[in-house]
């Protein structure tokens, strides 16, 4: 395969670059195309104090910084709908549109402000689409300049690149058919949530499960010290409130740990450092809410002799000794994606006894409310982190019934993860097809 390669001029060679070459270019015709100098003014208004400092992510969005944030030098206003952009960061995406919900903001210097909308040009809705777009984001690429990991875009540069400027019915177009397709994806994740509940409810309601959660209560009462070694907020609410704190159902009640082997994985530590004897493990980062991400696996040392306790198998049911409070307890179970895996420390794992216990029974019942509220209650809690211990896990309250009709409430719960599956892929696809859509409406004109 061949490629032409276009030969720069000498006057051009100061800021030659090969990316300038490579850089992708608006298909529209040239009187659609302006640079951005020409629609936009650049704001530098002082900030007046009072204003909260603001931040842009690499997606676009933009975050309040918290209110006791300050900042080396002066700041600058930026207000709704001015675009905003890191002199660093845009390479990477960090470039947005001020949302009408966080008010005017506070910039350092570094962030170069826009406004967009006094001129008449632009909507401030379409520039967050077109500055989301590959073709842009190629050509902001090309403009940047400086030492590596230092490198920023001058806003004279930024001004120079040459956009594509349609009219305003015309961008009003793009910006609902985004309006329209957002809507259709999230009445798509909607349904899915959906056929998780209505699950969840009919094994609530198969097992006949009752356990009721005490409610806030807005009245003082009165606490034994004899007692208080053992006193904790749920129980004590629940006994104010009259309100049982025990697990009741149509099915005979056992501990987990009568029922499976609950045990913690492999202490990472320098001397079991990758060596002749390296497996894949299991990290926290890896069990996630009902699924594995393995993206990134990691490796350990575990000599043959060591091995056996810490080998996952396929029906091994795993959680995480830490998580944040809504998740703490939230399990998935291993399907042997990974041959000889093991797992860490932070992991716990749950093996069940398959003549008494079918661990995808298990895995559905833990997502209902009794199981969630047992773990909510138990976990030590920081800031940030919920943790619970194998006691906490082998102390679960499992209904336990015969294994046909413990298969039944697997299916049941089987059957609405595939269903969910399936739509997580649907609005994939249609999140993709957004994306290609907008690229060419913006790109090319094709509204």
């Amino acid at each position: 395969m061949s490629a032409v390669i276009r030969v720069a001029t000498s006057h051009s060679l100061e800021r030659w670059d090969v990316k300038h070459i490579l850089a992708r270019t608006w298909k529209r015709p040239p009187q659609q195309l302006r640079p951005i100098g020409e629609v936009a003014i650049r704001r530098i208004e002082a900030s007046p104090g009072g204003l909260r400092y603001g931040s842009i992510h690499f997606d676009g969005n933009m975050s309040l910084r918290p209110a006791e944030a300050t900042l080396k030098g002066r700041s600058f206003a930026a207000h709704p709908g001015d675009v905003v952009f890191s002199k660093i960061d845009i390479r990477n995406g960090a470039i947005g549109v001020v949302p009408e919900t966080h008010g005017s903001l506070a910039f350092s210097a570094e962030y170069p402000i826009y406004d967009v909308q006094s001129l008449g040009y632009l909507l401030p809705a379409y520039m967050r689409l077109l500055c989301r777009t590959k073709v842009f984001r190629s050509q902001v690429e090309a403009l940047v300049v400086g030492h590596s990991g230092r490198k920023r875009v001058a806003p004279e540069l930024f001004e120079a690149l040459t956009i594509p400027v349609p009219s305003l019915a015309e961008q009003e177009r793009i910006v609902r058919a985004e309006g329209d397709a957002l809507k259709r994806i999230a009445e798509l994740r909607s349904r899915s949530g959906s056929v998780l509940a209505e699950a969840v409810e009919e094994i609530t309601r198969f097992l006949g499960l009752s356990a009721p959660e005490a409610a806030p209560i807005s009245f003082p009462f009165v606490v034994d010290s004899g007692k208080l070694a053992s006193w904790a907020v749920p129980a004590a609410v629940s006994a104010a409130r009259g309100v049982p704190n025990t697990l009741t159902s149509d099915y005979p009640i056992r501990p987990l740990g009568d029922l499976a082997a609950v045990t913690y994985g492999l202490q990472k530590s320098p001397a079991n450092r990758p060596g002749p004897h390296a497996r894949s493990y299991l990290r926290v980062a890896n069990v996630q809410d009902g699924y594995f991400d393995l993206t990134e696996i990691k490796k350990i040392e575990v000599p043959p002799e060591s091995l056996e306790p810490y080998l996952l198998q396929p029906g091994d049911v795993l959680l995480c000794e830490g998580n944040s409070a809504e998740l703490v307890g939230r399990p998935a179970m291993w399907a042997g994606q990974i041959p000889g895996c093991v797992h860490q420390n932070h992991v716990l794992r749950v093996r069940a006894n398959q003549d008494i216990l079918l661990p995808e029974y298990l895995l559905a019942y833990m997502q209902t409310a009794p199981s969630r509220s047992h773990f909510r209650r138990r976990a030590k809690k920081t800031t940030n982190l919920a943790t619970i211990n194998s006691t906490d896990v082998r102390e679960l309250a499992v209904p336990v019934l015969p294994l046909p009709e413990q298969k039944k409430l697997a299916d049941v719960w089987a059957a609405a993860q595939a269903q969910m599956q399936s739509s997580k892929s649907s609005v994939r696809e249609q999140e993709a097809q957004l994306n290609r859509r907008l690229e060419e409406m913006i790109s090319e004109g094709l509204a």
